[in-house]
């Protein structure tokens, strides 16, 4: 293994949950940190391919579970599940305290964030007030304006205030997802939408800490969070001096077949982020990581890593 890794907790902000989180020591001099936040119905062990490749670089890499995913919950029944307290950014003030944990860990060294799916949609949040200490951003499967987010945070009010915060509505589901998988159900499987490794997506299916369903506090929390980044505000707050680099399927429905991601990048641009580059990869679906091109990604990413830092150096 071309990696040591390790597993501590720290206390979440909503006062119920200890966070998981894990450190990818390379056996080899570490050049950068890569912190990764992940996204929805899943957890950061997943993301272990990449690791391996990039420890076999000297990037180390270090990520927590979020609240209600993972190891970061008391039962399976917390899965999906944020906080008493749906508004209150738990998932952002999480991970503040793993950013800060990690900058002062290792503060001699250059530090970046990779935001999947809904931790896309979390960094984007934290960096409106955080992150310009950083020295870059990658923001991966990441979407656009929404028109259905108001309405859906009114309808899951409605429905958990019926029903109560750990209901788990399958029309609710149904509804947030509507469509992901609609261009490719002759596939056969709810979850290829994902990428186009079927041995990716059967994994995916089977395990109950992936395929389960949010409850009501958790859909609640993700789409105030998704209002708040995908407003006409958002990309004003950014860090101006923090190089951003978006990528993205061109088939993935999250990012609307690359018109989300394209609106974010031209969004960061009009308010004059310094360095925004952008890749949308042909045929690839939402977890470009989990690939069948995944090899051709991870090579693309710490290219850009190794960019970044050079700029960093330069300015």
């Amino acid at each position: 293994m071309s990696y040591n890794k390790t597993m501590e907790t720290f206390p979440s902000s909503n006062g119920l949950f200890d966070i998981h989180y894990y450190i990818y020591t390379p056996k080899k001099p570490v050049r950068f940190v890569l912190q990764i936040t992940h996204g929805m119905c899943e957890y950061i062990e997943r993301y272990e391919g990449f690791i391996k490749y990039l420890s076999r670089e000297g990037v180390l890499v270090a990520g927590h579970d979020h609240a209600g995913h993972g190891r970061s919950i008391r039962t399976l029944d917390d899965l999906g599940y944020f906080s008493e307290d749906a508004t209150d950014l738990t998932l952002v003030k999480d991970l503040k305290t793993m950013t800060d944990l990690l900058s002062e860990r290792y503060a001699e060294l250059p530090h970046f964030i990779l935001g999947h799916s809904m931790g896309s949609f979390v960094l984007r949040k934290y960096l409106m007030r955080f992150g310009r200490s950083l020295s870059g951003i990658f923001i991966s499967g990441t979407g656009g304006a929404n028109p259905g987010v108001v309405p859906g945070i009114t309808l899951a009010k409605s429905i958990s205030a019926v029903r109560g915060e750990k209901h788990r509505s399958t029309l609710f589901n149904s509804i947030f997802f509507n469509g992901f998988n609609k261009n490719f159900q002759d596939e056969k499987n709810k979850f290829s939408w994902l990428t186009r490794d079927e041995k990716v997506v059967a994994a995916y299916h089977k395990d109950p800490k992936c395929n389960f369903v949010f409850t009501m506090n958790g859909f609640k929390g993700f789409l105030e969070i998704m209002k708040d980044v995908t407003s006409d505000e958002w990309a004003a707050q950014m860090p101006k001096e923090v190089p951003v680099h978006l990528f993205s399927g061109k088939n993935d429905p999250v990012g609307s077949y690359g018109k989300g991601v394209t609106e974010t990048f031209n969004r960061l641009l009009d308010t004059e982020v310094k360095t925004v580059t952008m890749k949308l990869y042909e045929d690839g679906r939402h977890e470009m990581l989990n690939e069948l091109n995944r090899k051709e990604v991870y090579q693309d990413l710490l290219m850009k890593i190794e960019e970044m830092v050079a700029l960093n150096e330069i300015q």
